[in-house]
C-alpha cells in the first residue's frame, strides 16, 4: 500500500526532477568549465532522476527495516529503468543522451556497474535522509497550496516536454536527411570516378590528394567535376551525349544533396541547440559523423555569439 496521495507523488516527482537537474548541471558545468543547462528538457528538470527517485521510494519504502535490501532493490530497479530509458531514447531519437561505453562492466553503454552502485547509494540516501523532509514539506502545505503548485508545475512541465520532444524528433529527421544525402554524395563520387575511368582520364592529375585525405566529400566531388570538365575539354570525343546529359543531371543533383547534407543550418533554435549544449557528451553509434558535425556547428555558433556579446 502506497502511503502517499497522487498529488504528493507528483510533487515528489517534480522535486526529484529539479534536484537531479541541480546535481547534473553543477557537475557537468564544473567539468565543462562553463554553465550547462543539463538534460533533455530546457527547464530545470531531468525526468530520469524523477522517475529513478520515485522508483527508489516505491521500492525502498516497504524495505526500510532492511538497509541492504533497500540498497540492492534500488540499485537493480533504477538500473533497469536507466537501461530501458536509454535504449528507447536511442531507438527513437537516434542519439544517446548518456553513454557508458568507455566505463568498465557496462551493458551496451546504457548502464555500468559504477552508476548502478551509485543508484544503490542514492537509494539509501533518498529513503533514509532526503525523502523525509520532502514528505514533511507536503504535510505542512494546505490542500489548496499543494494543488496550486502541482498544477502550475504540471502545465509548465507538459509544455516543456512537448517542445523538447518536437525538437528531438526534428533533430532525428535532420540526422536521417543528412545521412541520406551523404550516401547520395558517396554514390555520386563513385559514378564520377567511373566516368573519368571510362574517358581514360588521369584522375590523380586533376584531384588534389589532400582533398581525399581530408574526407570532405563535397569538396572531393567538386574536384571530380573539375576533372571531368578538364577531361572533356582535352578529349571531347570520349564523352558521348548521354554522358554529358548524365553529368548535367549529376551537377543539379549535387547542388541539392550538398544543401541537404548541410542541413545543420536548420537547428539553431532554442530547443534544438539546447539538445547539444545541455548534453555535451551526446553521441550516436550509428550516425556518429553526422552528430559530431552538428555538435561542432552548434558550438561554433555559440562561440561566435559569445564573442559578439
Amino acid at each position: 500500500m502506497i502511503p502517499y496521495s497522487p498529488l504528493q507523488l507528483l510533487f515528489f516527482f517534480y522535486t526529484y526532477c529539479f534536484l537531479g537537474w541541480i546535481i547534473e548541471s553543477t557537475w557537468v558545468s564544473l567539468h565543462q568549465k562553463r554553465l550547462v543547462n543539463r538534460g533533455f528538457l530546457r527547464g530545470p528538470f531531468i525526468p530520469i532522476y524523477g522517475c529513478g527517485a520515485m522508483t527508489l521510494v516505491l521500492v525502498g519504502t516497504p524495505l526500510l527495516k532492511w538497509p541492504v535490501a533497500v540498497f540492492f532493490g534500488g540499485m537493480i530497479s533504477a538500473s533497469i529503468l536507466e537501461y530501458f530509458t536509454g535504449a528507447a531514447m536511442e531507438a527513437i531519437f537516434k542519439v544517446r543522451y548518456w553513454d557508458y561505453s568507455d566505463k568498465p562492466l557496462n551493458l551496451n553503454g546504457h548502464i555500468c556497474l559504477f552508476t548502478s552502485v551509485c543508484w544503490g547509494g542514492l537509494s539509501l540516501a533518498v529513503d533514509y535522509v532526503i525523502h523525509k523532509p520532502i514528505v514533511a514539506l507536503t504535510e505542512h502545505m494546505t490542500y489548496k497550496e499543494l494543488v496550486l503548485i502541482v498544477t502550475v508545475v504540471t502545465v509548465y512541465f507538459i509544455v516543456d516536454c512537448t517542445l523538447s520532444f518536437k525538437a528531438a524528433f526534428d533533430l532525428r529527421a535532420i540526422i536521417i536527411k543528412m545521412e541520406k544525402a551523404k550516401e547520395e554524395l558517396r554514390l555520386m563520387q563513385k559514378r564520377l570516378d567511373v566516368i573519368l575511368a571510362f574517358a581514360d582520364a588521369d584522375k590523380d592529375a586533376f584531384i588534389d590528394a589532400s582533398l581525399e585525405k581530408a574526407g570532405n566529400i563535397a569538396d572531393s566531388i567538386e574536384a571530380r567535376f573539375s576533372a571531368v570538365k578538364k577531361a572533356m575539354e582535352e578529349t571531347p570525343a570520349r564523352f558521348a551525349e548521354s554522358i554529358k546529359k548524365e553529368l548535367s543531371e549529376l551537377r543539379d543533383k549535387f547542388v541539392i544533396e550538398k544543401r541537404n547534407e548541410q542541413s545543420e543550418n536548420n537547428i539553431w533554435d532554442f530547443y534544438k541547440r539546447g539538445i547539444f549544449l545541455g548534453n555535451p557528451t551526446l553521441k550516436s553509434v550509428k550516425f556518429s559523423e553526422t552528430v559530431d558535425t552538428l555538435k561542432d556547428y552548434v558550438m561554433n555558433l555559440k562561440n561566435k555569439s559569445g564573442k559578439k556579446k
